[in-house]
């Protein structure tokens, strides 16, 4: 059986869950997918969206351990 591969929809549901339980304001609405792997990242995804939030130390926690869940997405609009 093959595994599905995760979407953007998947990484962005995820890191909204963790916000909202770390009582976060943030919510992301989509992520910009990559059409190769960042060897800084070990993804193909970021999150420019939250580029700017003052958070950044538990932003920066939940968008790395969401790049070791889902290191590779499909674009999913």
């Amino acid at each position: 059986m093959t595994e599905k591969i995760p979407t953007s929809k998947d990484v962005v549901a995820w890191l909204n869950e963790r916000f909202a339980a770390r009582n976060l304001p943030y919510r992301l609405e989509h992520l910009a997918v990559l059409p190769y792997v960042n060897p800084m990242w070990l993804a193909n995804w970021d999150v420019p969206q939250l580029a700017d939030a003052p958070e950044r130390d538990i932003i920066d926690d939940e968008i790395r351990e969401a790049r070791w869940k889902f290191p590779m997405v499909m674009e999913e609009y």
